[in-house]
């Protein structure tokens, strides 16, 4: 967790959401360009370049990015127009629509799933981990 710590401390900028360890959000963010999700949500995102989800993090609900590095847990409807990173550890479940994904090893993802501009969404009903 050291290299999210490094990004978190280095590059926080005044469009950067944190939601810290042990606090809860819940409503919608009308855009913002990186979430850091290290507690609990409960949200409509939108718009958003970069969701960062922790290992102590949970989203419940709708989001729309370029970029998800998931360490933690995601629960809902997930868009990422570019990469999808589930790490070691980390939980996808919903419906899910990617450009490119990598999981990693410990890491899963369950649900409906859909590469961007595909036709025929997967639907996968047990999880699968890498």
């Amino acid at each position: 967790m050291a290299e999210h710590v490094n990004a978190r401390d280095n590059q926080v900028d005044r469009r950067t959401m944190i939601v810290g360890p042990g606090m809860a959000f819940t409503g919608e963010i009308a855009s913002c360009d990186r979430l850091i999700v290290e507690g609990s949500i409960d949200a409509s995102l939108p718009k958003c370049q970069h969701v960062i989800i922790a290992e102590t993090g949970l989203f419940n609900g709708h989001a729309s990015t370029d970029n998800a590095d998931v360490h933690g847990r995601f629960q809902g409807e997930l868009v990422v127009r570019k990469r999808l990173l589930i790490r070691a550890g980390g939980h996808v479940s919903g419906n899910i629509t990617y450009g490119e994904i990598e999981i990693e090893s410990g890491g899963t993802i369950s649900g409906t799933i859909e590469v961007v501009g595909a036709a025929n969404p997967v639907s996968l009903p047990f999880p699968m981990s890498a």
